[in-house]
């Protein structure tokens, strides 16, 4: 712990405040995601938490491989993680936007932009990191391959953990079912007016333009991030079914219903 030092006062520290907002945060999101425990007075990793921390990741994300086995998607969502945790595969050169919205439509899933992600790593992994096909397609391939070796690293660590590999094949529902499981925290619901509301703190919340849902509005997401900018933008969407957010986290959800008709 830390100590204040004599003339210090730190209940005046804005910065300290937001320290120690982050930490709670961080703390709120671990338990949601059942890696920690309190232990006579003392915060504990759970069993589940002792195999997310074997993981290079965020803990949703872990949370995410973790959950995979159930769901029957480890290949998959292995994938889907390595492409998330890199720089941009693909690049969008502002005076060519027509070819490129061209060229990708082949590559694009109803479900969300991690669909649409999975997509172009097969195809590129299809023509085995042709350089040719990269450019036509406006896919970096440096970075692709740096996917690649991500994705090789996690394996492993799956490997080590015992844990199943296998693959949803064309089964995208159970890969859209494991987001939901992981990425509960980060949901947003369609409202009437047409504008969409995080499930958390209700903050009003848009569909990027870089999404593949853009013109879309299906009636319920999780994201994977939010930014800032003129409006607050959801970034990197998936659409789930508001049941699937349910199974997830009964108790945090019954929680944000009572808050919500208080």
């Amino acid at each position: 712990m830390f100590a204040a030092g004599p003339g210090l006062n730190v209940c005046h520290s804005p910065n300290l405040l937001v320290f120690t907002d982050a930490i709670q945060a961080a703390i709120e999101q671990l338990d949601l995601l059942g890696a920690v425990e309190r232990k006579e007075d003392q915060l504990v990793l759970t069993p589940l938490g002792r195999k997310m921390a074997a993981f290079p990741l965020e803990p949703k994300f872990s949370k995410t491989i973790l959950l995979s086995p159930k769901f029957h998607c480890t290949e998959e969502i292995l994938t889907i993680v390595s492409l998330l945790s890199v720089d941009s595969v693909l690049y969008n050169p502002p005076a060519r936007r027509d070819e490129v919205q061209s060229v990708r439509k082949k590559f694009i899933s109803s479900e969300g932009d991690h669909l649409t992600l999975l997509n172009v790593y097969r195809a590129f992994k299809n023509v085995s990191g042709n350089k040719e096909w990269c450019k036509e397609n406006f896919v970096n391939g440096r970075n692709m391959m740096l996917v690649s070796d991500v994705r090789a690293q996690l394996r492993d660590i799956c490997v080590k953990l015992s844990m199943p590999m296998e693959s949803s094949r064309s089964d995208t529902a159970n890969i859209r079912r494991c987001l939901a499981h992981s990425l509960f925290m980060n949901a947003a619901e369609l409202q009437p007016d047409g504008t969409y509301s995080t499930v958390n703190s209700h903050q009003l919340v848009a569909i990027h333009p870089s999404s593949v849902l853009f013109h879309c509005k299906p009636s319920c997401v999780v994201y994977n991030g939010l930014l800032h900018t003129n409006k607050c933008y959801m970034r990197d969407l998936c659409v789930v079914d508001a049941d699937w957010l349910y199974d997830a986290a009964p108790d945090y959800f019954r929680r944000k219903l009572r808050a919500a008709k208080n």
